[in-house]
């Protein structure tokens, strides 16, 4: 394999840029949670839980997919370098993501009393839940922005805006929080999405992207054969929300609110901070695979050196969180959370087979498979509901965790056969056998994690994660080496990514 690969350098550089802001929107997130958890504990995150997955799901609902859609579209078309269609393009968007962000609005604002008898049992929370329309709208909005930045590859941007909202977040939260508790909840969530919205804003000005004369009428009509592939992915997008929104109320009612709460910060864990990985990889890996969707030996190449890369970089992630997970879990935390542990680890047992799907499913997206999209995520939140009902008698909360395990095996099966239905896709040799090595390593994590003793899991732990450590780094030299890193930084930057 050779180290002086463009692509594998491509996706290194991305995930580099966008992924090293992560890190710090991780480090300020870890920070944000720990000061929530320690001012309102497991009732105050679970609300904020509950809060999340409200916006996200009207969010999702109102904004029909079209922020998935708009970067395939705008991908493809600034790959033309016909200026004229792409200020078009982004125009259409724009005024696609204003009307659905007050839809948005509209609807948070009328089944604000239906969602929180829904969620909590009662309508006490009906008011805040209304207040929380202007967080849907400001998403929505937020959402649109990043897609052009997305789409026209502009990462740098994304990532410092990224920094500074995070940044905005914190300062906005620890005052708030501090004075009024729970009760700061709903102004600390509008004050929150409208600075991540007004950041995302400032660094989308700066492309100075003049504004081109389009009708209304041409608008909706251009804008219809994307929605075709938006309304499968809205629909997707909204059973993901409603199935972590049934997933907590069904917590909440059974054990309780500050039940909910462990479970948040379980996901938070797993899906938000171990999901950046993903996103830092996606930012740039979504548009190139969209400009060649349609030739297959390009698709099979690129998706494989997309899975090296993760299996390279998350694999010893993987070890090493599910070896320290009750210090994550306290580190993230507190103390108060350590009956998160079991769900946690399970589900970052999980996470290593969601982190080998990823690279295949943008392939139902780039080819514009808005139906089997569809299938593929129905699939794995049916599996995921069905086997944490099923669990839950025998396993209370860990059910959740061991549901999440289960349902990411079989998405993985599921994805993998779509995949080569799609473009005759495979692994390579070297794909597999890394997939064999990390299966065993975290396999043997998971196992002392769960089971050893704390003197025999000291030291096997730290050997563990050191094998691992070495064992990706050997993988990162076969494509990359710390002279081509020293080499970014001599060089003028010369690519959309930069």
């Amino acid at each position: 394999m050779k180290k002086n690969n463009k692509s594998y350098n491509q996706i290194l550089k991305s995930t580099t840029i966008f992924g090293g802001s992560q890190v710090l929107v991780v480090l300020i997130g870890i920070i944000r949670t720990k000061i929530i958890a320690i001012l309102l504990g497991t009732t105050g995150v679970g609300i904020i839980g509950i809060y999340y997955s409200i916006v996200d799901m009207v969010r999702s609902g109102a904004g029909l997919g079209i922020d998935t859609a708009g970067v395939r579209e705008v991908a493809e078309v600034d790959s033309q370098e016909d200026k004229t269609l792409l200020y078009k393009t982004i125009r259409r968007y724009n005024i696609w993501f204003k009307l659905t962000a007050l839809i948005g609005l509209l609807l948070c604002i009328a089944f604000c009393y239906p969602i929180s008898v829904w969620a909590f049992g009662d309508n006490g929370y009906a008011f805040s839940i209304a207040c929380l329309s202007i967080c849907v709208f400001c998403a929505i909005l937020t959402t649109g922005r990043s897609t052009l930045l997305q789409g026209m590859r502009r990462i740098s941007y994304l990532a410092k805006s990224n920094i500074i909202a995070s940044i905005v977040s914190l300062i906005i939260t620890i005052p708030l929080y501090s004075v009024w508790g729970i009760e700061a909840i709903a102004i600390t969530f509008i004050l929150t999405y409208l600075a991540s919205f007004i950041c995302v804003e400032f660094y989308y000005r700066k492309l100075r992207i003049p504004k081109v004369d389009i009708s209304i009428k041409e608008s909706f009509r251009l804008g219809l054969k994307p929605l075709k592939l938006g309304f499968f992915i809205v629909i997707g997008g909204f059973i993901s929300t409603l199935s972590m929104f049934l997933v907590k109320a069904y917590i909440t009612r059974n054990i309780g609110i500050d039940a909910a709460g462990l479970f948040q910060s379980a996901w938070v864990i797993t899906n938000i901070y171990l999901g950046l990985i993903l996103r830092s990889m996606g930012s740039d890996f979504f548009p190139r695979l969209s400009a060649i969707a349609n030739d297959r030996s390009q698709v099979k190449t690129l998706v494989n050196e997309q899975s090296y890369v993760v299996l390279v970089i998350a694999s010893p992630i993987i070890v090493g969180m599910l070896l320290f997970s009750n210090i994550a879990i306290s580190i993230f935390y507190s103390s108060e959370f350590a009956y998160a542990d079991t769900v946690l680890r399970w589900q970052i047992l999980g996470t290593f087979f969601k982190v080998l799907s990823w690279p295949m499913a943008f392939i139902m997206l780039a080819k514009n498979k808005g139906f089997v999209y569809l299938f593929s995520e129905v699939l794995f939140y049916v599996v995921y509901l069905a086997s944490t009902y099923l669990l839950f008698p025998k396993y209370g909360l860990d059910a959740t965790g061991i549901a999440y395990f289960i349902a990411y095996i079989v998405y993985l099966l599921i994805v993998f056969i779509i995949s080569h239905k799609l473009t005759k896709f495979g692994w390579t040799k070297n794909i597999v056998l890394m997939t064999v090595v990390n299966i065993l390593l975290i396999g043997t994590a998971f196992f002392l994690s769960q089971y050893s003793s704390d003197n025999i899991f000291l030291l096997s732990g730290i050997i563990l994660f050191a094998i691992s450590i070495l064992y990706g780094y050997y993988n990162l030299q076969q494509v990359f080496s710390l002279q081509e890193l020293k080499d970014w930084f001599r060089k003028t930057p010369n690519n959309k990514s930069d």
